[in-house]
Formats: C-alpha cells, sequence, structure tokens
C-alpha cells in the first residue's frame, strides 16, 4: 500500500476505492479494480479470508460436495409464516415454522459455500431486465462477461474458454454416475429433451449440471478472483471487519465507519454485501425509506423508498425418497445432473420455470429438490435498529402470489411421475415427503407450504431502475441515486430474479461494472 487506509487523504496511486464485502461480486470487483495500478483497492470482508484454501479451518468453503449449513454463515431466518405441520422433510429443517437463510461470512460469501450451480442466465432473463428499463444490460451486451468468467472446455460460440472460473460437468465417460445416468434417462421417458449443456441455446431439458469446482474443491471467487490479484501492491484485504454505514461529507461518499468505529476514507465506496447487506448498510447510512430512517433517527441523505423493496428468491421444496443404498452405490459426487422443465409439462410451449435436483448425502436416502425460478412473490429487507449488529428483519415471502403455489405443487406432481419411471425402478423406494397419503393437488400445496424453503438466491433489493421510479435505488452503473461516489454492486441491483442459480449473474455484474468503473 502506498498510503493509509485510515488516511482521509487521497491515494499517492491516485483514486481509492473501497469495496464493502467479499462475495462473488466483491472479489471480482478488487481483482478487476486493482489489475489498474493507478487505482488502490481496499476489499473488507465481514468474515475470515483463508489465502491458503488448504487450512483445516477452511474445510467446508474447500469441500465442493458440502453444501447447505456450514460454519461460515450470517444465521439469518426470515420472517415468513410457516404452517404448523408434521409432514416436513428433514433436510434444511432445523425447526418447524423457522426459515433459515443461509448467508456465506467469508471471503467468496455465497460462492464459498454454495453448490457450485454455474447456469447462466439466459436471454430471456436479460430480456425482462431491459423491459423494466436496464437498457444497457442486453443480451449482447452481458455475453462477453459472462464468457471473461468461464473455462469452460466445451467452448463454442457461447462459452468462454480462459476465464478464471473453471466449469466441469460429469458425463458418461467422466464419472457421472449410474443413478444420475438414470435420472436423465427418466425424464426422457417423460418427455422431456436431452442436452449436452444446460447453458446452451434452449436451457431447456435434462442433463448434467455445470459447476465451478474442480478435483472436489469449489471454485469461488475468493479461490479464484481474489487470489489472482493477491500479491499486488496496490490491493489491500481486511477480513473479519463488519461495515456499520457509509460516511458521507453531504451526499458525497468518502469512506466507511466500521463496527469498531475506525473510519476508512476513499474517493469511491462499493458495497458489494449482499441483497441482505447491502440495503441495510444503506439504511444505517442514511439512504432509504424516510419512514423507516425517521423512526430510527438517522439522518437522510437520500430519500430512495426502493432500498430493501422488491426482494425476490426462488422458493423450493426437497421432496425425499428411500434408496437402495446397494442400487445406488457411491454418494459421491452428490449433485451431478437436474433437469429444467415448464410447469405447462414436457408438452409445453411455456418457458421453463422449474427446476428439479436429485441429490445424495446419506445411505439409503434420495432427496430431489424442485424449486421455481420464475417466482411472482416478493419480499423485503429493513433494519430493526442502528445497531449494526442487530440481524436485520426479512421476509422472504415465498410463494405469497398463489401462481407460486400453483406451479411449485405442479412441479412436484410432475417429478412424482419421473420417479415412477422404469429407469429408476431399482433405485428408488417408498416416498417419505409428501408421502403417498398426499394424493390430490390440494394436498400437495398444502404440503410445499408446510415445507417451504428457500433456494437461497435472494436479489432485488437494491435494484438498478431510472431516478424517480419509486423502487429505483441505483443506474444502470451502480451508482446510488441521489450521492455521489458510491455504488451498490452485487445481486441486490437485478431489476428482476433470473430463471437460475444467481452467482454468475452476479459475477456478471461485478466484471461489466468494474469496467465500467475502469473507463
Amino acid at each position: 500500500m502506498t498510503t493509509n487506509v485510515n488516511s482521509p487523504q487521497q491515494s499517492a496511486s491516485g483514486r481509492r476505492v473501497i469495496v464493502v464485502g467479499g462475495g462473488s461480486a466483491g472479489c471480482v470487483m478488487a481483482s478487476r479494480l486493482s489489475e489498474d495500478p493507478s487505482i488502490e483497492v481496499v476489499l473488507v470482508e465481514a468474515g475470515p479470508d483463508y489465502e491458503d484454501i488448504e487450512d483445516p479451518a477452511a474445510a467446508n468453503v474447500r469441500n465442493a460436495w458440502l453444501f447447505g449449513f456450514t460454519s461460515h454463515d450470517w444465521g439469518y431466518v426470515s420472517d415468513d409464516h410457516i404452517p404448523e405441520s408434521t409432514n416436513t422433510p428433514d433436510f434444511a429443517i432445523v425447526e418447524q415454522g423457522v426459515l433459515p437463510v443461509f448467508a456465506g461470512k467469508v471471503t467468496g460469501g455465497g460462492s464459498s459455500v454454495n453448490a457450485t450451480n454455474a447456469l447462466q442466465p439466459t436471454k430471456l432473463d436479460m430480456d425482462r431486465w431491459v423491459g423494466l428499463g436496464a437498457t444497457d444490460w442486453t443480451w449482447d451486451e452481458v455475453l462477453p462477461y459472462l464468457q471473461k468468467i468461464e473455462n469452460d472446455p466445451i467452448g463454442g460460440e457461447r462459452h468462454g474458454t480462459e476465464g478464471l472460473v473453471p466449469v466441469h460437468r460429469w458425463t458418461a465417460d467422466n464419472g457421472l454416475r449410474p443413478f444420475m445416468q438414470a435420472f436423465i434417462d427418466a425424464c426422457a421417458e417423460k418427455g422431456h429433451p436431452v442436452t449436452a449443456d444446460l447453458n446452451g441455446d434452449s436451457q431447456r431439458g435434462a442433463g448434467s449440471v455445470p459447476l465451478n469446482q474442480r478435483d472436489g474443491v469449489r471454485q469461488s471467487s475468493a479461490v479464484t478472483y481474489l487470489k489472482a490479484a493477491r500479491g499486488r501492491p496496490n490491493l489491500t484485504v481486511l477480513d473479519d471487519q463488519q461495515v456499520d454505514r457509509v460516511l458521507f461529507d453531504g451526499t458525497r461518499a468518502i469512506g466507511i465507519v466500521l463496527v469498531s468505529g475506525e473510519e476508512l476514507f476513499a474517493d469511491e465506496v462499493v458495497l458489494s454485501a449482499g441483497s441482505i447487506g447491502s440495503p441495510a448498510i444503506l439504511m444505517r447510512s442514511g439512504v432509504g425509506p424516510k419512514h423507516v430512517l425517521d423512526d430510527l433517527g438517522i439522518d437522510i441523505v437520500s430519500e430512495l423508498d426502493g432500498v430493501g423493496q422488491k426482494l425476490g428468491d426462488h422458493p423450493l421444496v426437497y421432496m425425499t425418497y428411500e434408496a437402495d443404498a446397494d442400487a445406488m452405490g457411491e454418494l459421491l459426487p452428490p449433485l451431478q445432473t437436474m433437469l429444467v422443465f415448464s410447469s405447462g409439462g414436457p408438452g409445453s410451449d411455456l418457458e421453463p420455470d422449474l427446476h428439479a435436483i436429485p441429490f445424495t448425502l446419506e445411505p439409503g436416502s434420495l432427496i430431489i429438490a424442485v424449486g421455481l425460478v420464475r417466482p411472482y412473490s416478493m419480499g423485503s429487507v429493513s433494519i430493526r435498529s442502528r445497531d449494526p449488529l442487530e440481524k436485520p428483519q426479512i421476509l422472504l415471502n415465498l410463494m405469497h402470489h398463489p401462481d407460486d403455489l400453483k406451479r411449485l405443487a405442479a412441479g412436484v406432481a410432475h417429478v412424482r411421475e419421473i420417479v415412477a419411471s422404469p429407469s429408476l425402478e431399482k433405485y428408488v423406494g417408498a416416498e417419505l415427503w409428501p408421502g403417498p397419503d398426499v394424493v390430490d393437488r390440494g394436498d400437495i400445496s398444502r404440503a410445499v407450504l408446510e415445507a417451504k424453503n428457500t433456494y437461497v438466491h435472494m436479489v432485488s433489493t437494491c435494484s438498478m431502475g431510472d431516478p424517480g421510479l419509486p423502487w429505483a435505488v441505483v443506474g444502470q452503473d451502480g451508482a446510488v441515486h441521489g450521492t455521489q461516489g458510491l455504488r451498490v454492486v452485487d445481486a441486490s441491483i437485478m431489476p428482476v430474479i433470473p430463471s437460475v442459480p444467481t452467482n454468475f449473474t452476479t459475477m456478471m455484474i461485478a466484471e461489466r461494472c468494474a469496467a465500467l468503473m475502469r473507463r
């Protein structure tokens, strides 16, 4: 470092940028911005930073085959109402009625604790963004940045082969387990297409999941992007440092205040703290809905009603079955294949809105996650007090829209048909959840409500949009309306949730916004 990060003076190199949050977006931002030696970058992460991924303390982060509950989590829960029931699946349910909201508290963020699903957004996803006013985010504009992320040996015009993140698919001649091949065969028997590339032009059907993992090691943004930047003299990583708020001079961001009270100064501040963290920091900083700030006695810097609103997430449930342990054989890797399909059925021309993902964690057991990836329901995030250590109020509001429940219940019913296919007969036994007594759509819908869970893909709480729109928080470059020197660059600025797990879309946003900042 050429200057002290506590100094209010401008960096001797010309420009100092603080990036708050070292997750999927933050590590990309820090890496790309620090490629320019004239930009001094300070990356601030609330969790630990494992420079050596072989550190025993990083076991959960390193292991790509372990996902969900980890030792690096913020411990959030949602206020969603979940009806009382004795018929809930064991997986991912800690306590009936409590909905955990996983969020990685470690460099790499969600990309350090997720299932390494490397699905890209679809062209239709980007068309929706454009339709909501994000006219600079067309498919043709974002594709080069998606390609810049990946090192995908499948190649072709659609894929990058020289990016920092390796993409892997299990195939019949490269470790695809017989059960997983049988799942693909069963989907085909029910009329679904089989595809070699779920990131291809159609992105519909059954096939191997593209995964950002290598030899069982999770290839997070920390293991890839941040690792590539380590050692640069213009990059400093501060871990185990939680941020309270942004420091302003009038409406210009001049730095941040840590929970410890320490002030760090910069020419620009980028919030990459995620769809829960970024709106919470904004509100504590005086940027947000007037009624929230007034109630908590926070001076208003920029009145933006959209901060914390319009939260989108993918709801899902975990269907569970007995499985023949001998037929199933080796349980690892636990996740290799998936089905992308429409709630209208395999013969429908409707856009795909469902995922079915089989995985194996214990002998004698099979789990098939069924997720709705085109939800209409929206939730919210808000702070409860000015105390940065008090967890924010989260309402995912899963399946609040009745059509979401209807379509997810249809997905459960169709997965039952797939499981009954001849190809899976020798592997799968009795259904444990929802169970054989849950038959008609009304009963299925009730079971889904009682066992609803989250794919953990929160977005849109700081949505991009034109100034003056009631839900708009940032412009198309991530700049926060009504402020100077402050941006939000993470999943929270997506105008609407894409129909895929959000990690690669989030990294694409960071790639593009970093390029805009360097111009």
